[in-house]
């Protein structure tokens, strides 16, 4: 060991005091670092997790049968890591009125172990053997006398309709029989958390699936997940066509993809990135911008704790210096010191940091109103462990690396000459400050006039604690608001606060309309059915505002709508809007339309609603709307049932423009962009859905029923009471009914966790800060020992003293809340451009509270680490501090 490394760790044991407070500040920046290197990744793991339990571990799924001779292709991919198969589906016949079948599908281990079906397991447990099956609560329900655990036996075969094998869950229809092909015993294992609508005539239930039984030609559904990510949305495609999938008019193959979980893996589908802006990118800038804050602040702290150490041994540096030490082991001397008393911190810090993980979340997870379903379970690892350390060598070095560099690049005669001295120019007399305190005022403004280079790092470091927190609570609070502005829940409250859906198929008989409407609480209800249509149209038709923002090629060629074009001519979706008599005509009367003019079945006339939303100049805080077609009243318009080119039905019929407006009718539903919505009275919609394929129309008279209560009070009080209505005409699956309210909570008691996260972090922060006045202010004083002996020496008393020591905190204290200022006006001015928000609207929430008590407490801090400074240099002697050489 050369005799720099000896000197400076024989100075690290000898200067216990300034070695202390450097594997402080170490320990605390650490500490930190792991702690929100730590939060970071366990939120990202949950939020992973999450997606899992919810959608299920899979990246890609063949949505078409897929024959099972054809499943060696997908086993036989190099990226296919793991495979889920929903094998074919087969039929039994039950004893049943309601309901005459049970239709069934065996689920592999890997399906059940990896997908989110296993959650919806009531009771009992899932299957692990053929010939069990875990069955719907709908069948426990109409069936009481059956048990988990009981055993079964039924027929199993085909349903066939003039000599047609039907499809398994296809609705029933008049004159099929069920032909049996054997008889089978299953054992029931479980109780599944799964209804289905009555227009499917069978019960649903999962059986266990070996995959070496699987024939050549079973119809599958395959998931897949893969062992890089990455290429998911390019391997699915080569999957699907080595198979022999064909692609759509759009180009697309039958397949689906778990977006939701590829996006939390940063993969995404090409072409993708531009659809992106810059308000959903808020959370990781804010993250980002505190990480650079964090890291900021520690390595002007630590920064200052070592230029302190360096300072103090600058004479015995200076000596080293004269008798031939470089400038570059003068470097390494002081780098060494971080290094060693790094050992120590950084992996302390790390424990720290994780028990400060480990605590907050497990509080979390403690507290049900925080929490809506699973625990957090904290991720920390080398994922979390790898950055923190790596930050907080980069931090450390960083740190030393600036004073060593200032010092080795001092002559031997200056470092000796300097060392624990100051050079004063020439100051102005500051008379404000000396008539407003007299001597100690002049004092105290001239110490920190003549000091500013030393107190420059001190001042950086309290600005950028003020900062940390200040902003760090700017930039919360905005996105709060631009939640609470720009909210997108699935129900729209001031058209649908609460949204019921009957699925049976069949059109709502005029009594139940009635019950509903009559519930105690109800201000407003609409009944709403919808079917798509298509219309073929040339490019001539589109509006000049539409052809202004690149018109329907442009719409075409994003790939992100339906617009289709096709030998010069362009495929639109329309949308056929029934609604019921008395809303259609609230609704005319509303728009200045006649609703008598509109039930001639003959001709079906509709209101047009001609307005589309301009994709290029709108954002989340402002619509523009432009008009769709050239549209007159009088024309007619020839649509198609068939809106795909695999769509079955060639129905084909005539509307025309009864009336041309820009507002839509309350319906709490949003359609997609750029499709011609056309509204008409139920009467004469039933008259053109009847004519479509079967499948189709009977999807067309689900009906929407979007309910607006008297107030928001009576929300919950309406719904159960709709419930009730709906119990007495539907059974279980037959109806869906949900409120603004549930949505909400659902939403909020995320938005719990994460304030009190914030407040935790803030609190965390304050704590930084605070300590960091005690480092600097003790640090600066440390250095400034000689300095009040002089004073003592010349009759300054020790009440002086104090009383300088005090006006020095309070200019000392406002000096970096003065600072931090513009940094808080800019960041808040960024935030608010990034979120679209209104300084007015930001204004009522800006956290003034908060913001003004930990300026106080910064204060006072400042004051308190002054008055203790202070006892310290009274207790010490004078001939003791000058003689001391290491101050």
């Amino acid at each position: 060991m050369n005799i720099l490394a000896e000197y400076t760790l024989d100075y690290v044991r000898r200067n216990k005091k300034s070695s202390v407070a450097i594997l402080i500040a170490i320990l605390i920046a650490t500490t930190l670092l792991s702690a929100l290197c730590g939060f970071l990744h366990t939120m990202y793991k949950d939020q992973i997790r999450l997606t899992i339990h919810k959608e299920g571990n899979w990246h890609a799924e063949l949505f078409a049968d897929t024959p099972g001779d054809k499943l060696k292709y997908v086993t036989g991919h190099p990226n296919v890591e793991q495979i889920m198969i929903k094998g074919a589906w087969e039929v039994a016949q039950i004893e049943d009125p309601r309901r005459p079948y049970l239709v069934m599908r065996g689920l592999t281990s890997s399906f059940w172990s990896d997908m989110p079906e296993r959650q919806h397991i009531l009771e009992g447990r899932i299957p692990h053997h053929p010939g069990e099956l875990a069955l719907s609560k709908q069948y426990f329900e109409h069936h009481p006398d059956l048990k988990v655990g009981d055993t079964i036996r039924l027929p199993v075969g085909s349903r066939v309709l003039n000599g047609e094998t039907l499809e398994s869950r296809s609705i029933y229809k008049k004159g099929e029989r069920f032909v049996p092909t054997a008889e089978r015993s299953y054992t029931v294992v479980g109780k599944l958390d799964i209804t289905t609508s009555s227009t499917t005539p069978a019960y649903l239930a999962y059986g266990y699936l070996d995959e070496a039984s699987i024939t050549p030609e079973d119809k599958l559904t395959i998931y897949m997940r893969f062992n890089n990510p990455g290429t998911a949305y390019e391997d699915i495609v080569a999957i699907a066509r080595s198979i022999g999938y064909k692609p759509d008019e759009y180009g697309d193959y039958m397949v689906r993809m778990n977006s939701s979980l590829l996006a939390h893996y940063f993969v995404f589908p090409s072409g993708h990135g531009s659809q992106f802006q810059i308000w959903q990118f808020s959370w990781p800038l804010m993250f980002a911008a505190m990480a650079l804050l964090v890291t900021g602040l520690f390595v002007v702290i630590i920064s200052n704790a070592f230029a302190i150490s360096a300072n103090a041994r600058l004479k015995q540096l200076g000596m080293l210096q004269s008798i031939g030490a470089s400038p570059r082991q003068i470097r390494r001397s002081v780098i060494l010191e971080s290094l060693i008393l790094s050992v120590v911190s950084i992996p302390l810090g790390l424990f720290f940091g994780w028990l400060l993980d480990y605590g907050l979340f497990a509080y979390i997870s403690s507290q049900e109103k925080l929490r809506e379903i699973q625990d957090i379970r904290l991720a920390f690892g080398l994922p979390a462990a790898l950055p923190s350390v790596l930050l907080a060598l980069l931090t450390v070095w960083l740190s030393a690396f600036i004073p060593a560099r200032k010092i080795s690049k001092m002559s031997p005669i200056d470092a000796i000459r300097q060392g624990g001295e100051i050079r004063v120019k020439k100051l102005r007399k500051p008379w404000l400050s000396g008539k407003l305190f007299g001597i100690e005022g002049e004092l105290a403004k001239n110490t920190l006039r003549a000091r500013k280079k030393s107190y420059r790092t001190a001042v950086i470091s309290l600005t950028l604690s003020f900062c940390l927190l200040s902003g760090f609570l700017h930039m919360f609070s905005i996105l709060e608001v631009a939640n609470t502005l720009f909210r997108e829940d699935s129900l729209h409250e001031s058209e649908e606060n609460i949204g019921l859906q009957i699925l049976d198929g069949n059109m709502m008989d005029p009594q139940m309309e009635e019950q509903i409407r009559s519930v105690r609480g109800v201000k407003s209800a609409l009944f709403v059915s919808h079917v798509p249509a298509a219309m073929w149209v040339k490019e001539d038709r589109q509006s000049d505002a539409l052809a202004g923002i690149g018109g329907f090629s442009r719409i075409a060629d994003s790939g992100r709508y339906s617009l289709y074009e096709e030998n010069g001519r362009y495929r639109l979706q329309t949308i056929l809007v029934a609604l019921d008599d008395q809303s259609f005509a609230e609704y005319s009367r509303r728009i200045g339309a006649d609703a008598r003019l509109f039930y001639d079945k003959d001709v079906p006339r509709t209101i047009v609603v001609n307005q589309v939303q301009d994709d290029l100049r709108s954002n989340r805080r402002e619509t523009v709307r432009i008009p769709f077609l050239k549209l007159h009243p009088g024309e007619r318009l020839n649509l198609e049932e068939k809106v795909y080119s695999e769509d079955k039905g060639s129905y084909t019929f005539t509307t025309e423009v009864g009336y041309l407006t820009d507002e839509m009718p309350p319906l709490g539903e949003r359609y997609d962009n750029f499709e011609l919505v056309q509204i008409m009275p139920r009467s004469v919609y039933l008259g053109i859905v009847s004519q479509m394929v079967e499948d189709r129309a009977m999807r067309a008279r689900y009906v929407s029923i979007p309910v607006v209560a008297e107030s928001a009070d009576r929300i919950e009080g309406v719904t159960a009471e709709l419930k009730n209505v709906c119990d007495k005409w539907y059974g279980s699956g037959d109806y869906e009914i949900r409120n603004i309210i549930e949505i909400k909570e659902s939403g909020d008691k995320g938005r719990q966790m994460m304030k009190f996260i914030i407040v935790c972090v803030s609190g965390f922060l304050a704590l930084i800060g605070i300590a960091n006045v005690f480092s600097t202010v003790s640090g600066n004083l440390q250095q400034r020992q000689k300095e009040f002996a002089v004073l003592r020496s010349v009759g300054i008393s020790p009440r002086g003293i104090g009383r300088l020591l005090l006006l020095e905190a309070l200019l000392f204290g406002l000096i970096p809340i003065l600072f931090s200022i513009p940094v808080a006006v800019l960041i808040i001015w960024s935030f608010l451009k990034i979120n679209m928000v209104k300084l007015s609207e930001y204004l009522p929430h800006m956290p003034l509270t908060a913001l003004v008590l930990f300026a106080a407490l910064i204060m006072a801090s400042i004051t308190l680490a002054y008055i203790l400074g202070g006892r310290r240099l009274k207790q010490r002697t004078i001939v003791d501090v000058l003689k001391d050489e290491t101050v």
